[in-house]
């Protein structure tokens, strides 16, 4: 069974730190492309993101993403271990 809270987490992580932000502007804002969310960081937020959490996503569903609470619910869906390696 995935955590969700620490799937969530992880990825607020990797977000900060490939966009830049503080984790509470992602928590305010949700919406990735208000934080400057391009195709490159967001290939360097999945490749991380993949890595941290053990997971393969679907590239097609990962870039309709558009909020943080859609690749939360993307990783959980794709099975993310629950041994989240930061």
């Amino acid at each position: 069974m995935t955590d969700t809270t620490s799937v969530r987490d992880t990825i607020l992580a990797v977000l900060s730190e490939v966009l830049f932000e503080p984790v509470e502007a992602l928590r305010t804002e949700p919406v990735l492309a208000v934080h400057q969310w391009d195709s490159v960081i967001s290939l360097e937020a999945l490749v991380r993101i993949e890595e941290r959490l053990a997971v393969s996503l679907d590239l097609r569903s990962y870039h309709e993403a558009r909020e943080v609470d859609d690749l939360v619910d993307l990783v959980v869906a794709a099975g993310a271990s629950v041994n989240v390696r930061l």
